[in-house]
């Protein structure tokens, strides 16, 4: 599992796991709200929602094709 880290709105860094993400809100000044499953409150971080959602698919782990399992 791979964890990103990004800076919280109040300069503190924060690691996230993608599999928890539900979904990205972009707010005011250049920040973005990320709402985890089983969290009631968002998490705000001091980057663009366009960064935010690009660094989250690329740190997302690539399952394994299905074909190559049956073939070993």
């Amino acid at each position: 599992m791979k964890f990103i880290e990004f800076t919280d709105h109040a300069g503190a860094p924060v690691m996230i796991n993608a599999a928890g993400v539900l979904y990205l809100r972009g707010i005011e000044g250049e920040r973005t709200e990320i709402t985890f499953a089983g969290r009631s409150e968002p998490l705000v971080v001091a980057a663009p929602l366009d960064e935010v959602a690009r660094t989250l698919e690329d740190a997302t782990p690539i399952p394994p094709d299905p074909t190559l399992a049956l073939v070993s």
